[in-house]
């Protein structure tokens, strides 16, 4: 009989909302079934990672993850914290000799995230963005449409996130030297991946965009259930984006984004168009034509399984079996060259090249 692999070690930086709610509940679940062991919890505030620990068997405190990644010798490190963190804490696990999970974005920039890449390849270690949405059920059997060449050849795709009323009243999204920018980096760079990736990852050449900050810094606004708990001083991001991206072989994709807008309700969709059939998102199916009649394709049963709890148990088994990961970081890395070259262009006005 083979051997039983020993456990890999599980360290998770940032112990905040996300953590909580969609990393830390799966990890146990792998900790439960013998897989990993959650050995270190890591927060500036000690209080979350006391409280975490008592749900783990064994995990270790810390509030310096420095420290942490001295102390012990972690397998995966999970990064969970707001985005100006992402890159230092992401390199300093890969040269400690770590896998590395980090949540989206990638980073604050795509220069930082060009230099996580290629440290992650220098030590042959594994790197991932947590961009869960390719792992809900509707986007992967869409994607396996595509792949079989249903949608003929792809020209022209749409992502659109637009909440009515929805600006993050928690954390730091609201600060631009934590987390870069407003709704583009934030919910935006998860339909954007998720576009990029559905249209077959075209490489990307030049973008055009204007972000607007309407609401977010106003002390009269409504955000409906959220509540506006943040500093409405201190807001200084976007909270509208919308743009224009080419890519090479004339193949081109629009956006918009936001936080808050004048809708009648909240719009959340990816479409991508070809020459055969056309998608979309949400709901998920094929649009096409066939026999003088218009035809769809979809499905009546999906699996409601969370797209986190799948990106982690991925994740943990490409360590395992030492095979490639879904969300490859080079694909990451030209998503965040897109957003920094629409920040620039709406910074001048102007259709910008990708660099």
């Amino acid at each position: 009989m083979p051997k039983k692999k020993d456990p890999l070690k599980v360290g998770i930086i940032g112990c905040g909302a996300i953590a909580q709610e969609r990393h830390l509940p799966y990890w146990r679940e792998l900790e439960e079934e013998g897989r990993i062991i959650i050995a270190g919890l890591c927060d500036t505030i000690k209080e979350r990672p006391e409280s975490e620990a008592k749900l783990c068997k064994q995990a270790t405190v810390y509030t310096d993850y420095g420290e942490m990644l001295k102390r012990e010798k972690f397998d995966i490190i999970d990064v969970c914290t707001q985005n100006r963190l992402h890159a230092p804490m992401t390199i300093s696990a890969l040269n400690a000799g770590a896998h590395v999970l980090v949540e989206k974005p990638i980073a604050m920039n795509s220069t930082e995230a060009k230099k996580m890449v290629e440290i992650a390849r220098k030590n042959k270690k594994k790197l991932m963005v947590a961009q869960h949405m390719r792992f809900e059920a509707g986007a992967e059997k869409l994607k396996e449409m595509v792949d079989k060449g249903v949608l003929g050849r792809v020209y022209t795709a749409e992502a659109k996130w637009l909440r009515k009323r929805g600006i993050p009243s928690w954390g730091k999204f609201h600060i631009a030297k934590e987390s870069r920018g407003g709704p583009l980096i934030d919910i935006g760079v998860h339909m954007m991946d998720l576009c990029f990736w559905l249209m077959g990852c075209p490489k990307p050449i030049s973008a055009s965009a204007k972000v607007y900050r309407m609401f977010g810094d106003r002390p009269d606004l409504f955000n409906a259930d959220w509540g506006v708990h943040y500093n409405v001083k201190e807001f200084d991001v976007e909270d509208y984006a919308t743009g224009f991206v080419r890519f090479e072989n004339d193949v081109t994709m629009q956006f918009s984004f936001s936080w808050a807008a004048n809708i009648p309700e909240e719009v959340y969709n990816v479409t991508v168009l070809g020459d055969k059939a056309g998608l979309t998102t949400h709901p998920p199916g094929i649009y096409s034509a066939d026999h003088s009649s218009l035809t769809r394709y979809t499905w009546d049963w999906l699996s409601p399984e969370d797209g986190h709890r799948k990106e982690i148990r991925h994740f943990t088994e490409c360590i395992e079996e030492d095979k490639a990961v879904i969300v490859q970081p080079e694909q990451s890395l030209q998503v965040q060259k897109i957003i920094d070259t629409l920040y620039e262009s709406s910074r001048k006005n102007k259709e910008i090249p990708i660099r």
